[in-house]
């Protein structure tokens, strides 16, 4: 008695195991979490270029699959949070930034130092030790190092010297006034304050563009220059982003 044929790799039952896997793995990235490339510098030296970060999508809600659609809410972002969004000029293209403001903070942001609810936002310089900033390509010898506390979440921003600033958003932020983070929005900025194009230039991120919270780097490449191989960044290899 000879033994049934196996099914060959394009077999109907083959084809359907494929299917279901294939719309695991989507489901997956689109509701729980997924990879994202960094290709600026408006995050360093927390986020380099380079980077592959894990975006984890369950931090704040689940949404349906391929849609926008909330299923279920659980939590806000915080200040201090590191998110990644919908761009609001082009919900296509996929920004990540630091939540700076939350719906109903006074934000006002004077020669680089964010004023929350009329309290400055401490920093404290690390010129002292710029071993961060090794690894980087955005002219870090212009660069000023500091470590801010936001309301609480100590971490890294760089400025340009006083001799290399040129703002694209003046000296002040908002040029009048405080401005009032509106409901379900939120403000953000680059951690990269003069390279940055964030919610000082094109206002607020609608919470219903927040993606997820970028968590941790899963790996990393460095190219020096012109250099036209990169190197692999291994003590950036599961980098956990604060």
């Amino acid at each position: 008695m000879s033994k049934p044929a196996k099914p060959g790799f394009w077999s109907p039952e083959n084809l359907r195991s494929l299917f279901v896997l294939l719309l695991l793995i989507f489901c997956f990235r689109w509701s729980v979490a997924s990879p994202y490339h960094v290709p600026t510098a408006s995050m360093e030296p927390t986020i380099k270029v380079g980077d592959r970060l894990l975006a984890f999508k369950l931090s704040y809600d689940f949404k349906l699959p391929f849609t926008e659609i909330d299923l279920a809410s659980w939590a806000k972002p915080d200040r201090g949070d590191i998110v990644v969004f919908r761009y609001p000029k082009d919900p296509d293209i996929d920004y990540v930034k630091r939540v700076i403001g939350v719906p109903g903070d006074k934000i006002y942001v004077e020669e680089n130092v964010v004023y929350i609810n009329g309290v400055a936002q401490k920093q404290v310089s690390f010129d002292s030790d710029r071993s961060i900033l090794t690894d980087i390509n955005d002219n870090p010898d212009q660069k000023n190092l500091f470590k801010e506390d936001l309301s609480g979440v100590e971490h890294w921003v760089i400025q340009n010297k006083s001799d290399f600033r040129l703002s694209i958003f003046g000296n002040r932020f908002p040029s009048e006034g405080e401005f009032v983070v509106p409901e379900d929005s939120y403000f953000v900025m680059g951690d990269n304050r003069d390279n940055s194009t964030d919610s000082r230039a094109w206002g607020v991120v609608p919470k219903s563009y927040v993606k997820g919270k970028a968590l941790f780097v899963i790996w990393s490449v460095f190219a020096k220059g012109d250099e036209l191989i990169p190197d692999l960044r291994f003590n950036r290899f599961g980098y956990w982003l604060h």
